[in-house]
């Protein structure tokens, strides 16, 4: 098969052929229709930890293409959305249905041990997959994965109505934050963003109020004088070290903060300014079947629509100059990969 694979810090992915994955007894193979390429691929390409002969992506939807030996619930030919990650069935946790704490968990395309979805193939367990109704494309399910992790975040931020939410970013992320905050009826919804792009983007996804970041180095403040009152919660969507100190520094005594942006490398911030502004600092992580079974259902009856995220479909042979390009991004938003253009 053909896949995109990473070299080391600093080099250009590749693309070559390789080996498809061995499919164990309990997993499915996917031919994989549609995989987005994801801010946290771009950061982990940038560490320490990422390692040559890795092939990223994890979010994608796609078409069984064959079943392991114990596999009952699926069959060759049916539409899938993944979780991208594969437990073994056979420890204490998957025994419980705890499959997400499953010992020997293993997490698509961070590491050479499991191919992730920049490529034509890849094999996921079978129960961490659900069925894709028919009268949902390919494109919009592979954006059930950032939908999922800003459905998370809301929900370890224990939104409600009278809150005003503040988004640090307008990137696919923070985006969805803005679909969700709307769809759970929060009246002020602001996202500050230096892309002009992505902040024309921003109303059409759900906020109200746009900052263009490149003329406040406060968007509270701005916050606080188009609507009267300070943001209750503030959503980190851009994971860059010091953006959390910045958060902090900006928000009002008894503030949530909620950092999705997720930094992959070292970052400070100063404890004590948490406590004396009385601020909680949650950091949410990953989402769970019943999340993708939710948004799968809300985009099929027509309440939730990611397609206006998707801003660039390219193929294989695309992927290393346009991910090199999303370092800086321009006019990209959500960029999807179909791995049979």
């Amino acid at each position: 098969m053909k896949a995109v694979v990473f070299q080391g810090v600093g080099q250009t992915l590749t693309v070559e052929e390789r080996a498809e994955d061995e499919l164990a007894t309990n997993q499915i193979k996917v031919q994989v229709k549609a995989c987005g390429i994801c801010g946290s691929d771009l950061h982990f390409s940038e560490t320490k930890s990422a390692k040559p002969g890795t092939v990223f992506g994890h979010e994608f939807a796609g078409v069984v293409s064959a079943v392991g030996s114990e596999v009952s619930r699926w069959q060759v030919g049916d539409r899938v959305v993944p979780l991208p990650h594969s437990s073994c069935g056979k420890c204490t946790m998957c025994l419980a249905g705890e499959n997400l704490r499953c010992e020997n968990l293993q997490n698509m395309g961070f590491s050479p041990a499991y191919t992730g979805a920049y490529s034509q193939f890849v094999v996921v367990g079978e129960n961490e997959a659900i069925h894709l109704p028919d009268n949902v494309d390919f494109n919009r399910a592979a954006a059930i994965e950032p939908l999922a992790v800003g459905y998370e975040a809301i929900a370890k931020a224990r939104i409600q109505m009278d809150d005003a939410a503040l988004i640090i970013g307008a990137g696919p992320i923070g985006l969805t934050l803005a679909t969700w905050l709307k769809h759970f009826g929060v009246t002020h919804i602001a996202i500050s963003e230096r892309n002009e792009k992505r902040l024309a983007l921003a109303s059409q996804m759900g906020a109200n109020i746009c900052i263009n970041a490149n003329k406040t180095d406060n968007p509270v403040e701005e916050f606080t004088r188009q609507t009267g009152r300070a943001p209750s919660i503030i959503f980190e969507a851009v994971g860059i070290p010091g953006i959390i100190q910045s958060c902090i520094n900006m928000a009002e005594v008894g503030t949530r903060i909620v950092a999705v942006g997720a930094c992959q490398t070292a970052d400070t911030f100063y404890p004590v300014s948490c406590s004396v502004k009385k601020i909680e600092l949650i950091f949410p992580f990953s989402y769970s079947l019943a999340d993708y079974e939710t948004i799968i259902t809300l985009i099929n009856q027509g309440r939730i629509d990611p397609e206006p995220l998707i801003s660039h479909i390219v193929s294989l042979d695309e992927v290393p100059d346009i991910f090199e390009a999303l370092r800086n991004p321009k006019d990209h938003i959500k960029v999807l990969i179909d791995p049979w253009k």
